[in-house]
């Protein structure tokens, strides 16, 4: 499913992208709105995509999101665009990345930011996991 039709669906319901992801066990409540302890990660795997995400933020009711993405070889998310900006850190494969009409070809440790009101697509051509770090704002899912 693309993460397009995905966001459409989630307009049709009425509600948030965030609304798919699968929970994680629950912290202690003294932490729950501040931590993300690594084995309560809520998940989101985009199923015939090739895509899964992990929500490192506590709450999506802030100005940020932060997400850890992994991109599985031939995956490819289709273009797409939303309010906000976003920016990320490639941590492991070799990411394509379109923006609008730009191709990039983008290696471990690059990094990247620009406006999400501007078409943008990304894929894995290569033959191992591509594993990016993603900030976005406001949050998207």
């Amino acid at each position: 499913l693309p993460i397009g039709v995905l966001k459409q669906i989630a307009d049709a319901l009425g509600v948030h992208m965030h609304w798919f992801f699968h929970q994680g066990t629950d912290g202690p409540a003294a932490e729950r709105d501040v931590i993300v302890r690594a084995g309560n990660r809520r998940n989101l795997t985009f199923t015939g995509l090739g895509i899964a995400e992990e929500l490192l933020s506590p709450n999506l009711s802030g100005p940020l999101e932060l997400l850890i993405s992994t991109i599985h070889p031939g995956a490819d998310s289709e273009f797409y665009a939303h309010d906000g900006a976003e920016a990320g850190l490639v941590m492991q494969g070799t990411l394509e990345l379109w923006i609008g009409d730009r191709k990039f070809e983008l290696g471990e440790g690059d990094s990247f930011a620009f406006t999400s009101t501007e078409p943008h697509r990304c894929a894995n051509r290569g033959s191992e996991p591509v594993k990016v770090f993603w900030v976005i704002t406001p949050p998207h899912y």
